[in-house]
């Protein structure tokens, strides 16, 4: 098994984006039904340290979010899935907003594991249409 010698990032204190990529860490490891204890073995790291970077009480490193993107699958910036960035900087999103972009993605990734063509055009056919009938609604 290949060792990956990580720098740890101990805070004294998280913030929000810490606690924010590591909650995006938990939700890509399990949408790609992935075992923490699966994970930190990948990593060659310890389940409490896997806990630590899932909590945000440790900062990811770059080295690292390199690592995780690519055995998630998953491009760096969906780590920061929920943010967006303004004249003022790097602002979270609304609860609301972040958990739209999460059923967004999980809306995507059950869609393209739908084969039947057919099946495929009545779903777009449904969303669209609840769609329309929603902004009707509050028009």
């Amino acid at each position: 098994m290949r060792h990956f010698d990580f720098v740890k990032n101990p805070m004294k204190t998280s913030n929000f984006i810490d606690r924010h990529v590591g909650a995006r860490l938990r939700f890509l490891r399990q949408s790609k039904g992935v075992s923490p204890d699966v994970l930190s073995r990948m990593l060659a790291i310890s389940a409490g340290r896997l806990d630590d970077l899932e909590e945000g009480r440790e900062r990811i490193s770059a080295d690292l979010m390199r690592v995780l993107s690519r055995v998630l699958r998953a491009p760096p910036s969906a780590f920061f899935d929920g943010f967006s960035v303004t004249a003022a900087g790097l602002v979270r999103l609304t609860d609301d907003d972040a958990g739209a972009a999460d059923d967004e993605e999980r809306l995507l990734r059950d869609f393209a594991r739908i084969r039947d063509h057919e099946t495929r055009q009545l779903v777009l056919t449904l969303v669209s249409s609840y769609a329309a009938f929603e902004g009707m609604a509050k028009g």
